[in-house]
């Protein structure tokens, strides 16, 4: 009976060294798999720089706006998708004493699922002028 328990337990410490080994090593040349992207070379052009842009959308209505340092400015009262301006309330307490101030479009870096994240930092979006409609 000790001989096959001794057995076994050698057999065990064995599978359990083996299952410890490194992956091996990629060949050098060896192409990239295709779930990702092949590394950029010199004659590739470079992406443009502001190349996403968004759309307003009526679901974007509620979601708070942050600027680009990260500070809260307001919440989104509405978005004009014909004229791609986004009108958002800002300052206030409880709804009462906010200014309601508009950006355009291409002023949004971010659109996340609760915020929207615009590309001006709070000290130019308080140097907003307030919106008379």
């Amino acid at each position: 009976m000790k001989p096959l328990l001794l057995g076994a337990a050698i057999g065990l410490m064995a599978t359990a060294a083996y299952a410890q080994n490194p992956a091996p090593a990629p060949e050098p040349n060896a192409t990239a798999p295709s779930n990702q992207a092949a590394p950029a070379t010199p004659d590739m052009p470079a992406p443009a720089p502001n190349a996403a842009t968004f759309v307003p959308d009526q679901s974007w209505v509620g979601r708070y706006v942050y600027s680009s340092d990260g500070k809260d400015l307001g919440k989104i009262a509405s978005v004009n998708g014909a004229g791609a301006l986004i009108y958002f309330d800002t300052g206030g307490f409880l709804g009462l004493g906010t200014t309601r101030k508009h950006v355009a479009a291409d002023q949004v870096q971010d659109v996340k699922r609760d915020r929207i994240v615009l590309k001006l930092v709070k000290a130019d979006a308080d140097n907003l002028p307030a919106d008379q409609s």
